[in-house]
């Protein structure tokens, strides 16, 4: 290749002409280097070895060379100005009340869903997987309601906590179950399958307007909430410090 980026420039102008000895230069590769703007001083080794050596050569060269790495180094700002625009909207326009967000305006300042604390939750739905779901038969078991989303940076950044803490007690009783605010079922489905979420999961497509998030008046995710063995409602903040408290509901 006539053109190496990155290397010395003399080095490339010499060991170019070293090989247009023997071969020389060809009509089809002179267009090539035409198209790509080649100063005059590479086109003129190339034609006449003798040149090899001329340091207004190298010097040619090497200012094509850096006029080219800074053209990409534009293009390369106003591509990551276009992809952080882009991100933005996207963002926007999938944003609900998520992690960090100051609650509405005229909504109630109350913690969502502590008015189902201590109480039975209704919670029977088919899993996306098809599988069936009913809460009042996991009775005896803690179970953690886990809201969550692939979109959600700080869902994905959970999973692996979510994950450790399903392998290390689910022998012990423990059992989990997902609602996805995804709009995507299938890559839902599939991060799931990659991160190794074996258990259930509802789905609906609808994100933020999800009929069970909605319900339980969840507003902001990563949300999880433990069931104890007696079916009630037990922790609504369990991400705090899952691990802990679903060893406090087993051992009751």
């Amino acid at each position: 290749m006539l053109l190496r980026n990155g290397e010395d420039p003399q080095f490339i102008i010499n060991d170019t002409v070293r090989r247009k000895l023997v071969q020389p230069l060809s009509p089809e590769e002179e267009k090539t280097l035409v198209s790509l703007h080649a100063p005059p001083g590479l086109m003129n080794v190339l034609h006449d070895p003798a040149n090899a050596a001329s340091p207004q050569a190298a010097a040619a060269y090497a200012a094509k060379m850096e006029q080219q790495k800074s053209l990409a180094r534009l293009a390369e700002t106003e591509a990551q100005v276009l992809r952080d625009a882009e991100l933005a909207r996207q963002l926007k326009r999938t944003k609900g009340p998520a992690e960090g967000n100051p609650t509405p305006p005229g909504e109630p300042t109350a913690k969502a869903g502590s008015e189902f604390l201590g109480k039975p939750l209704p919670l029977k739905f088919d899993a996306a997987d098809g599988s069936a779901v009913d809460l009042a038969r996991l009775r005896g078991k803690v179970v953690l309601i886990d809201f969550w989303a692939t979109w959600c940076g700080p869902c994905m950044k959970e999973v692996p906590n979510v994950v450790a803490a399903y392998q290390k007690y689910h022998d012990k009783g423990f059992e989990i179950v997902g609602i996805s605010l995804d709009k995507s079922k299938d890559a839902m489905l599939k991060v799931a399958a990659q991160k190794g979420m074996t258990w259930p999961q509802y789905f609906d497509g609808k994100a933020w307007n999800n009929e069970i998030s909605s319900g339980f008046h969840v507003r902001q995710i990563p949300t999880m909430w433990l069931v104890n063995k007696n079916g009630l409602v037990a922790d609504i903040e369990a991400r705090a410090n899952l691990d802990a408290e679903i060893a406090k509901l087993l051992a009751e």
